[in-house]
């Protein structure tokens, strides 16, 4: 059952959203890698952000092609 019934282009707009935040995060935590500072935090949530983008992804392609 999903609360928020949302239209199939906002999930994919949303998803693409955190598929190019989790880059950002991978960026970010290999940045602080090199200068040895702790990092493990950040990748974590680059996982979390990649993790949920491509979840949001599927279910709008999936939605889509049941609409049409």
């Amino acid at each position: 059952m999903n609360m928020f019934n949302l239209d199939w282009r906002i999930k994919l707009f949303i998803g693409i959203g955190m598929l190019i935040g989790s880059i950002v995060e991978f960026y970010w935590g290999y940045q602080l890698k090199i200068a040895s500072e702790p990092f493990s935090h950040i990748w974590v949530l680059a996982l979390g952000f990649a993790w949920v983008g491509s979840d949001q992804i599927q279910k709008a392609l999936e939605k889509r092609s049941k609409d049409s």
